[in-house]
C-alpha cells in the first residue's frame, strides 16, 4: 500500500504533467481547478500534503483519469475504467452485461475455474468469417483447462457450417489470448467495421490473413503502415476445436 506521502507526490507529479499536456500555466491550470495560485505552487512544491477532495474531482473531470490512476494505484483498474468510459452506451451495456453474468455465476457455482465463458456470433458469415454481435454462456471445460491451463481464455461458438471442413456448425473453438504466430488460426477484430475475421496467419511482410477454406478472401495488413495497423485488433488464437 502507498505511504500518504508517496500518494501525494504521485498525485501531484501527474497533475503537472496534465498541465503542460494541455499547455497551460500554472496560474491557469489553478483557476480550472478553482483555487489560488499560491496554494497550487505550494501543492506541487510539497509544503502542504493535503489534497482537497474537490480538487481530485475537478482534476478527474478534467482529464478523464480515475483518482486511483493520479495516485499510481490500481493501474490496470484505471485503465480499464478509461476504456470504458470512451464507449458508446450500446457498448457499455454490453460489457456491464458481462460483468453481471460472470458475477452471478461467480456467485452460484465454485468451480468457476473449470468453466469458461463462451461468444455466441449473432451476425452475418456469408464468407464464414464474419462477426458482428454475439450473446455468450458459460460451459465446463474442465479437460480442456487441464490441457492448456490459464491459456484458455474463452469459447467462440460457430453457427454455420461455412467453415466447413475445418469447423462445424456447433463447435466451440477454444481461444488462446497470447501472441498469434505464423500458421495459427486466429480472431481478427476490425475497428473500423466492428466485425471480427477467423483467418490463418502468414506472418510474412505484410501479414495476410488466409481464409481457412474456400469463402472468403485473404486480408492484407502492412504493420509498417500505422494506419493501416490500427485498425485490427488480435483477438487471439484457436487452441483447439471442442464438440458437444
Amino acid at each position: 500500500m502507498l505511504s500518504k506521502q508517496e500518494i501525494v507526490k504521485n498525485f501531484t507529479l501527474n497533475m503537472e504533467k496534465e498541465r503542460l499536456k494541455r499547455g497551460l500555466t500554472q496560474a491557469q491550470m489553478a483557476k480550472k481547478l478553482e483555487m489560488s495560485l499560491s496554494g497550487y505552487k505550494k501543492m506541487i512544491s510539497g509544503v502542504t500534503m493535503k489534497i482537497d477532495l474537490y480538487t481530485a474531482h475537478l482534476l478527474q473531470a478534467m482529464t478523464g483519469k480515475a483518482i486511483l490512476e493520479m495516485i499510481g494505484q490500481y493501474e490496470e483498474d484505471a485503465q480499464f475504467l478509461r476504456k470504458f468510459r470512451s464507449m458508446s452506451p450500446r457498448q457499455k451495456n454490453f460489457i456491464t452485461g458481462i460483468v453481471d453474468f460472470e458475477l452471478d455465476f461467480s456467485e452460484s457455482h465454485t468451480d468457476t475455474d473449470d468453466y469458461i465463458t463462451v461468444f455466441v456470433p449473432t451476425g452475418s458469415m456469408e464468407d464464414g468469417m464474419l462477426y458482428d454481435s454475439s450473446h455468450f454462456y458459460k460451459i465446463n471445460a474442465a479437460s480442456y483447462r487441464k490441457k492448456f491451463g490459464d491459456d484458455l481464455y474463452c469459447g467462440i461458438q460457430v453457427t454455420s457450417d461455412h467453415l466447413h471442413p475445418a469447423y462445424h456448425y456447433g463447435d466451440i473453438l477454444l481461444i488462446c489470448k497470447k501472441a498469434i504466430h505464423e500458421g495459427d488460426t486466429g480472431i481478427f477484430l476490425n475497428k473500423e467495421t466492428g466485425r471480427a475475421y477467423i483467418r490463418r496467419l502468414t506472418a510474412s511482410s505484410p501479414w495476410v490473413l488466409e481464409p481457412i477454406n474456400d469463402l472468403g478472401r485473404p486480408i492484407v495488413i502492412d504493420r509498417n503502415e500505422e494506419a493501416v495497423s490500427d485498425k485490427w485488433i488480435r483477438f487471439g488464437y484457436v487452441l483447439t476445436k471442442m464438440r458437444v
